[in-house]
């Protein structure tokens, strides 16, 4: 091969009459994850477009490597590098070498020299290269990660020493495009951002209840039925409907969904490889499977019919294990779907398998006793090992969720470990390699900040914190057990995420937390380093135009009522940023009150919260109204009873101003096992014209707002009359889960006490998860003005 690489003295020259740019700062380095080493040198390189791409080493394996990065720059600014191929090493004089060699030894590991005669990223492999030029490209301008062409922009790279490798080889990210279909180009920018912070393993979820997304050529009603259902999607944020959204039913059109052809999958998949990312499919069994049995109700225990679930919690939605069509229906699917995704894995979930129907199937009691097996359990893991017998036998190997323990697990399974660590904990013990995914840590659907001052996307917790700190390889694993620990991975469910911007915030910033825990070695890693950086990489994201969570940065506002008074503390997950805060209701900056320490609040107030960063705003304004209502100091007198076990304040928790956050664990909540009639007895007559009062809505466990209020008042403390009644039935019927406010007006009137009834709902009616039972109220505070 012919060396084209320009003599040193010809580069001299060039650079010699190469007009130097007036520069006015550098950005700071700022890289998620954390290099293993970092050094940084004095002054700047600027790659432009005299700057020539020297590749070194095995031409098929480097090209590809840079012809990614020309794409990139292309992008953003108004040239192209020029490729050059060497075989042998150089050094960099005006030019941004990338060297394939052997002289560094541990896979995807790279190193970077930049340096103000140019750069060079040299690896052992082209994963390594790839991720050398991933860290390249954060060190160059911020502007430089827009789409936009920018040819005004210098592409300038601060002069640093970098030696880099991974911690772990699975450093994963799994998208459910079931519950919420997103199309082949927005799986690609998935890709695209995983890239970005070396995550290197895409678990694509592509069936379940809610969805089937991809083409089976011999099963064509999986994707003409099983991929559409109805649609009650809800862009609302303040709405989480997804546990009470009614079934579909006969005569009702399914209109939301879609699939992947075959073709789209070969092309994702080679995307995907373009870019160092293996794909791993996931197609949902035994369970989570309605939309499958929707399609081919053979296979299942009832017959049905079924149709695609449109929400969650659905009871017979699972494949028959007791027939032998079934175990031909995931042969046939499993042949089609492992000619299209050639990495080594094939995940089958395995997980929240409901037995029901197999107890009383005659096919799987028959299978049970056939088989001497013990029970239901047993007989999923009769299941699961007959499908791994499938796969291994194509040379691949499974894995599920760690209900596949249940039973007994399979001889080569791999392991995710979601509900906990527990699973993953005994898995690696018995030999198996394991994913850690618990879901406290892992799960990128939760919630990640106050329950109030989020949008009402998730449900239970996982805080950015947790996610970054989190122990991949339990302490109580011996060394050689913890080799079983292949990685981590976060899990984006998305139940909730019917939009693209939706998704990026519950994804960012957590899958930087993640990403970090992945590749960098716990003695590199800082929380307090990494949130920093973070900052940078916000900037990033805002070049992307992409939505992303500051919640790690928000203030939370957290309260306690008292004698007429409620104190106030504020906090941020992040230490150590300032907060300024308002009570007038005025947006908050550096010249508002800083928060020192709790304060107390006499006074009805809106309160509104930021936090600064080296004078910068990093958070969004917090807001929390604090009434101090004329209920207060009121005497209670309860005509039904409160359940105690969930008294909240007790006796006076109806007016002692402690307000309640969205979620049934919050103390602040009194709850009602059925109707609400309670008397307030005012130490002397005043003046009173309205009623407020917040109920919880959390259907999925029978908490339901009432289906009205009346508000009656009596001067003398002994007759009532009606002052006013709000009819809520419609609005108290619907499921979800948020917090209802009830308002009740009236004209002004002096009164000694105030009676509120409120009528629970009784029976739940049809079509609700709990159907024919009583409903209770939770309610925070009795607001009176």
């Amino acid at each position: 091969m012919v060396n084209k690489y320009l003599p040193f003295l010809s580069i001299m020259l060039l650079l010699a009459c190469k007009p130097e740019p007036k520069i006015k700062s550098i950005e700071e380095v700022a890289i998620i994850p954390q290099p293993a080493s970092q050094a940084l040198g004095d002054g700047y390189y600027i790659i432009d477009k005299e700057t020539e791409l020297i590749l070194i080493g095995d031409e098929n394996k480097v090209k590809p490597v840079a012809k990614y990065l020309n794409e990139t720059l292309i992008k953003t600014s108004d040239f192209k590098l020029k490729s050059i191929v060497s075989d042998a090493s150089v050094d960099p004089n005006n030019s941004l070498v990338l060297e394939l060699t052997g002289k560094i030894s541990e896979e995807e590991s790279y190193e970077l020299i930049s340096s103000q005669s140019g750069i060079k990223i040299k690896s052992n492999s082209p994963a390594g290269l790839f991720y050398g030029v991933q860290t390249l490209r954060q060190l160059m301008p911020t502007r430089l990660t827009t789409t936009k062409t920018q040819p005004d922009i210098h592409v300038v790279v601060p002069s640093v020493t970098i030696k880099d490798e991974p911690r772990f080889g699975w450093r994963g990210f799994m998208l459910d495009v079931s519950r919420h279909f997103y199309g082949k180009e927005e799986v690609k920018r998935v890709l695209d951002f995983m890239a970005e912070i070396k995550l290197n393993r895409f678990h694509w979820h592509l069936a379940d209840d809610q969805g089937w997304r991809l083409q089976i050529k011999n099963y064509p009603k999986l994707t003409s039925v099983g991929a559409w259902r109805v649609d009650y999607n809800t862009h609302d944020e303040n709405v989480s409907n997804w546990w009470g959204r009614p079934a579909q039913r006969k005569g009702d059109e399914a209109t939301y969904g879609g699939f992947y052809t075959q073709a789209d999958i070969r092309e994702i998949v080679a995307y995907a490889k373009e870019r160092f990312i293996e794909v791993i499919p996931e197609i949902d069994m035994p369970g989570h499977s309605q939309a499958a049995i929707a399609a081919y109700p053979e296979i299942s225990c009832t017959g049905g019919p079924f149709y695609v679930a449109t929400g969650g919690v659905f009871k017979d939605n699972t494949y028959c294990p007791g027939k032998e069509v079934t175990f031909k229906f995931v042969e046939d699917i499993l042949t089609e779907v492992m000619d299209l995704f050639p990495f080594e894995y094939i995940h089958i979930g395995g997980d929240e398998c409901n037995k029901l129907s197999w107890e009383v199937d005659p096919d799987c009691q028959q299978r049970i006793k056939d088989e001497g097996l013990a029970d239901e359990n047993e007989l999923q893991s009769y299941f699961i090992k007959r499908v791994e017998k499938m796969i291994n036998a194509r040379g691949k190997n499974m894995i599920g969720w760690d209900e596949i323990l249940e039973g007994g697990l399979a001889p080569n399974a791999t392991v995710m470990s979601w509900r906990g660590e527990k699973g993953g904990i005994a898995s690696a013990r018995a030999g198996h390699d394991v994913i850690m995914t618990p879901s406290k840590y892992c799960y990128l659907d939760l919630k990640q900040g106050h329950d109030d001052l989020e949008p009402n996307l998730g449900y239970s917790y996982s805080f950015m914190k947790d996610a970054y700190e989190y122990k991949i390889i339990s302490d109580s694993l011996t060394e050689d057990q913890g080799k079983h620990v292949l990685g981590v991975q976060g899990n984006l469910w998305t139940e909730s995420l019917a939009d693209w911007d939706k998704l990026t915030y519950m994804a960012f910033p957590r899958m930087h937390a993640i990403a970090e825990n992945a590749w960098t070695a716990e003695s590199s890693k800082s929380w307090k380093g990494f949130a920093n950086r973070l900052q940078s990489q916000f900037k990033r994201l805002d070049a992307q135009g992409e939505r992303y969570a500051t919640s790690a940065f928000n203030v939370w506002i957290d309260h306690k009522g008292s004698d007429k008074s409620i104190d106030v503390s504020l906090k941020t997950e992040v230490e150590g940023l300032d907060i300024y805060y308002t009570l007038d209701g005025s947006e908050p900056n550096k010249n508002s009150t800083k928060y020192e320490s709790e304060f107390a609040i006499n006074k009805t107030a809106t309160l509104k919260a930021t936090s600064f960063s080296k004078g910068e705003q990093v958070g969004n304004v917090s807001e929390k109204y604090f009434p101090i209502h004329k209920g207060v100091g009121a005497k209670v007198i309860y005509r039904t009873p409160y359940d105690k076990g969930k008294s909240a304040g007790g006796q006076n928790a109806l007016i002692d101003l402690n307000y309640g956050i969205l979620t049934q664990g919050d103390a602040a909540w009194q709850q009602f096992n059925g109707d609400i009639e309670v008397d307030l007895v005012f130490s002397e007559a005043i003046e009173v014209e309205k009623l407020e009062m917040t109920t919880l809505r959390f259907t999925i466990s029978g908490t339901y707002p009432p289906e009205y209020v009346t508000v009656l008042g009596s001067v003398d403390g002994k007759s009532y009359k009606t002052l006013g009644k709000t009819n809520q039935l419609l609005e108290s019927h619907i499921q979800g889960r948020n917090k209802v406010l009830t308002t009740v007006n009236f004209q002004k009137t002096q009164l000694k006490s105030i009676r509120v009834i409120a009528k629970s709902i009784n029976p739940i009616p049809e079509g609700h998860h709990k159907v024919g039972t009583a409903s209770r109220i939770m309610v925070d505070e009795v607001v009176v003005y």
